[in-house]
């Protein structure tokens, strides 16, 4: 049982010092943590390089490099190879290394006197700066830094829109379980992925909107916020709608400001588009989705309860997020922007059952459900506070919310420290050829985060 919390640890919990320890503690076990899964995000950091150096994202400079491996990810338009993948996620690591290949350029004549460290950077600036055949391989420690970056920045944003909703501590509980506790540890921090941009995007969507008041600036940070998760990976269009619906029917008188914070993006990403595809997107943004297929309401399942990527299995404590949006509803305690936030990930979870790779291809538990987690953990933050206020007269959610808590950091740790967990996805067979694996109870994910010797499983 948890002791009431004293008034200085009520005062640390809300001071500055808590949020810059939150986001670099947390930095440090991102970036400790050595899984390093590259697989959609291997051309991010080429095509960025090629954007610096060559003033194009095109990847013919790295002709050599190509394989059939990488096919999936590269696509021929006009005569040139680009990234298939959202134009944001290449976009998001330039400030990055544009700042990394100054310092080491700079630095150049010190970096050869100081050592590894020095010969290390002095490497990275070779490769980033070659072209030709290039180990791909070689950009993971540098997509794993600037992803970890992003999801501890997106951890910091939702902080501090928590602590105007809940108390101070129960803000900073509910973040450690957001960002240690689901797959914004063992997917989103491990390579850039589209996951970790457009969670701090999505995080500045709560921020925005969670506000006690909307102005003008809000409204055109929210704009903002909302492209730039767009343009990160294309289920935040559900974000999109419901979010504009959300400014049309309430604050309507806030729309040109909304709409000129969208267009900063919207507009070269459609000009983008237009230059490259011929349209306003990208035929990665034009998957179908089919709602009345056969497996559709199996997904539906699977991605709430299957034990291999139930969100509900490999982060049981979101149970209690439910908890927190059905209290608040039946104390008719709900806002506005509670309620499209509800709607947004409802709709989510009905777009990602319907996407034909439901099952989310080769990944850790349910990766999908990665880029509505802020909303979610919005909703987690209000037992978490009735948790921790009154522990006694609470004991079966505090049991409840501490079993869950433990069970899911272990997990995710264990999927961000141990290459055992990945291998559930070939072994024994390709999950993307035999997706009913998701159902096997015999052979669940979670198990493959229990060191081999003591599963007694030769897997």
């Amino acid at each position: 049982m948890l002791p009431a919390s004293s008034p200085s640890r009520r005062a640390f919990a809300a001071s500055s010092l808590a949020l810059w320890l939150l986001c670099l503690g947390l930095f440090a076990v991102y970036t400790a943590s050595q899984v390093q899964m590259q697989t959609d995000s291997l051309w991010s950091i080429p095509s960025a390089a090629s954007i610096l150096h060559e003033g194009n994202a095109d990847l013919d400079e790295y002709a050599p490099s190509f394989t059939q491996a990488t096919a999936y990810a590269r696509g021929v338009y006009g005569g040139h190879t680009y990234y298939e993948y959202p134009p944001g996620v290449m976009v998001s690591a330039l400030p990055f290394l544009a700042g990394a290949e100054a310092l080491f350029s700079l630095g150049r004549p010190l970096l050869a006197h100081l050592g590894a460290p020095g010969a290390g950077a002095l490497a990275w600036l070779e490769l980033f700066r070659s072209t030709g055949a290039v180990d791909l391989g070689s950009f993971h420690r540098t997509e794993q830094l600037i992803a970890s970056f992003y999801v501890c920045a997106a951890a910091g944003v939702m902080l501090v829109a928590l602590r105007r909703r809940v108390s101070a501590r129960a803000a900073l509980v509910t973040v450690l379980l957001f960002a240690l506790g689901t797959t914004a540890y063992s997917t989103a921090s491990r390579v850039l992925w589209q996951h970790g941009p457009g969670l701090l995007a999505i995080a500045c969507v709560v921020l925005m909107l969670a506000r006690p008041t909307q102005t003008s600036r809000t409204a055109f940070l929210a704009g903002l916020a909302v492209a730039l998760a767009y343009v990160c990976r294309p289920t935040h269009s559900v974000t999109v709608v419901v979010v504009t619906a959300y400014f049309v029917l309430r604050f309507r008188r806030l729309l040109p400001a909304y709409f000129a914070g969208a267009a900063l993006v919207a507009v070269p990403f459609c000009g983008y588009n237009l230059h490259l595809h011929g349209s306003l997107l990208s035929p990665y943004y034009v998957h179908p989705l089919d709602v009345a297929g056969s497996r559709f309401l199996m997904a539906l399942a699977a991605n709430l309860v299957s034990p291999s990527r139930g969100l509900l299995i490999y982060s049981p404590f979101l149970v209690l997020a439910g908890v927190g949006f059905v209290q608040r509803w039946r104390r008719k305690e709900l806002e506005p922007f509670e309620k499209a936030f509800a709607v947004i990930v409802l709709l989510h979870w009905v777009a990602i059952s319907a996407f034909p790779i439901w099952w989310a291809g080769h990944s850790v538990g349910p990766r999908f459900f990665t880029d509505v987690l802020p909303y979610l953990v919005f909703f987690l933050a209000f037992p978490v506070q009735l948790a921790l206020d009154a522990p006694r007269q609470h004991r079966g959610l505090m049991g409840v919310l501490t079993a869950t808590a433990a069970f899911s950091v272990f997990f995710h740790w264990r999927a961000s420290t141990s290459y055992d967990v990945h291998g559930w996805n070939s072994v024994p067979v390709d999950v993307d050829s035999a997706p009913e694996r998701v159902w096997d109870w015999k052979d669940p994910q979670f198990l493959r985060a229990i060191p081999a010797r003591f599963r007694g499983n030769p897997r």
